[in-house]
C-alpha cells in the first residue's frame, strides 16, 4: 500500500491490524498500551516528512541528559522511538552502514529506561515495558516490514538479521520452515 493510500485511509485501523497480526505471529503478548504505542509510532512516522536520521541519535540523547525534565522526556522519547522504528523496519539497510542495528537497540532501550526512571507511575510502567521488551518490539516491527511493507526475495536474510537482534521464536520457526537453522555467526575465517 502506498504512503498516500495509507494517509487517505484510516491509518490507525490499518496499523492496528498490522501490529496485532505481527504480535500474534511473533508470539508476543503485551498490554494494550504497548500495542497502542506501536500503532501511534507507525502513524507518526508515516506522516513525517523525512529527516529521520539527519542528526545522530547519540547527540539528542546527550542533550536529554543535560536538559530540563520536560525537554529531556521529549528527547529521550525521540531517541527511543526513532531507534525502535529504524531497527524494526530497516534492519537490512543498517547492515550497510557504520552504525549497526545493535547500536539502535541498545540506545533505544537506554532512552526508554531513562524515561521510566523519571516518570510518574503510569509513565514509568509504560516505558519500563518498552525498554524491557525492546528487542521483541523490534521483532514485531520487523515482521510488519518483511510481510507487509517491504516484502522481497531477500526476506530470508532479513528474517535472520531480525532474529539475531530479537531472538524471537517466531523468526526462528520461520527460518527453520525455510530450511535454515538459526545460530550465531561463526567467527571462523578461511
Amino acid at each position: 500500500m502506498s504512503r498516500t493510500a495509507i494517509l487517505d485511509s484510516h491509518p490507525t485501523e490499518f496499523f492496528r491490524g498490522l501490529v496485532r497480526d505481527a504480535m500474534g505471529e511473533q508470539g508476543f503478548e503485551s498490554a494494550e498500551e504497548t500495542e497502542f504505542y506501536l500503532v501511534a509510532l507507525l502513524e507518526a512516522h508515516v506522516r513525517s516528512q523525512g529527516g529521520l536520521l539527519d542528526r545522530p541519535l547519540a547527540l539528542t540523547y546527550l542533550e536529554a541528559e543535560a536538559g530540563a525534565p520536560a525537554e529531556s522526556f521529549q528527547r529521550y522519547k525521540k531517541v527511543g522511538d526513532t531507534a525502535l522504528f529504524v531497527a524494526g523496519l530497516f534492519v537490512d539497510c543498517l547492515e550497510r552502514t557504520v552504525v549497526q542495528p545493535t547500536y539502535y537497540v541498545e540506545l533505544g532501550q537506554l532512552a526508554y529506561r531513562r524515561i521510566a526512571q523519571g516518570g510518574t507511575d503510569g509513565i514509568r510502567e509504560m516505558f519500563d515495558v518498552l525498554a524491557t521488551e525492546f528487542a521483541g518490539l523490534v521483532g514485531v516491527l520487523g515482521a510488519i516490514s518483511t510481510r507487509e511493507l517491504f516484502a522481497s526475495d531477500r526476506d530470508t536474510l532479513r528474517i535472520y538479521k531480525r532474529w539475531l537482534l530479537s531472538r524471537g521464536d517466531a523468526d526462528a520457526a520461520e527460518l527453520v520452515r525455510r530450511g535454515i537453522i538459526p545460530g550465531e555467526p561463526s567467527s571462523f575465517q578461511h
